[in-house]
């Protein structure tokens, strides 16, 4: 078995008409071992670099996950929780760094982290932020691998730029078989989950999930992600930006 997974980050209709670019970001890697890395980020809208800061938070997340994984294997939970913690301070680092040799305040790259190891038996999940990630195991149940962290007031969120970033990181590790992942920004939660509970819409995942499995071409079928964001149904339901990572087991 092995894995396809696709991903887009369009920019929402409120910030073509106020001219601002897109401020979400993800990266995806394949690793030699056949695990997947995928880093998703929603920066802050009201921080003036924010789209850079989610840039650099998924690239440098990807990065560092690499690295991390080329030296050690996670043999248990607390072992996954240390490493994806390790992980989540670098990114936290990298932004210092350039905020620092910008000459700005750390502020300005304000944005929220959410990442996934994806391997055959296994799955580690981990944000700061009000992202979400949905699996399907092999029974065809929904579970939440990440849930959307929400403060005491609306639109409140946690990003991995604040100085208690490390409180707010949730690690969640799920072994057994899935054969299909979503990750995605909160543009898209409305849509995707039941609200006030937070369930996974399975209406929203099941279409998704078959497109996925279905592509013949990942670059196609990315762009026609793309579109699907895109769509007057959809911006209908959402004026955010909106970033969708589906991966789907193949034979």
């Amino acid at each position: 078995m092995s894995w396809r997974v696709i991903g887009a980050s369009v920019r929402g209709t409120s910030h073509q008409s106020g001219e601002t670019p897109c401020q979400d970001a993800h990266r995806i890697r394949r690793l030699a071992s056949g695990a997947w890395l995928i880093a998703v980020a929603d920066g802050a809208g009201s921080a003036a670099r924010s789209a850079e800061g989610a840039q650099i938070a998924v690239d440098h997340a990807i990065a560092s996950l690499e690295e991390a994984l080329r030296a050690t294997t996670p043999v248990d939970e607390n072992a996954w929780r240390e490493l994806m913690a390790c992980v989540c301070a670098a990114v936290r680092e990298e932004l210092i760094r350039q905020a620092t040799q910008d000459d700005a305040p750390l502020r300005d790259f304000a944005t929220t982290l959410l990442c996934a190891v994806i391997g055959q038996a296994h799955m580690a999940v981990t944000q700061v932020g009000d992202g979400l990630a949905v699996a399907r195991d092999d029974a065809g149940q929904l579970i939440m691998a990440a849930r959307p962290q929400r403060g005491e007031y609306a639109n409140e969120a946690a990003f991995i730029t604040m100085p208690q970033a490390a409180d707010y990181l949730e690690t969640q590790v799920l072994d057994g078989a899935f054969d299909a992942v979503a990750l995605s920004t909160d543009g898209l939660l409305r849509l995707a989950l039941k609200l006030p509970t937070y369930a996974p819409h399975a209406p929203f995942f099941a279409p998704l999930f078959e497109f996925a499995a279905s592509a013949q071409d990942v670059a196609t079928a990315q762009q026609q992600l793309a579109d699907f964001l895109n769509s007057p149904r959809v911006c209908a339901r959402t004026d955010d930006d909106k970033t969708l990572v589906v991966a789907v087991k193949t034979q």
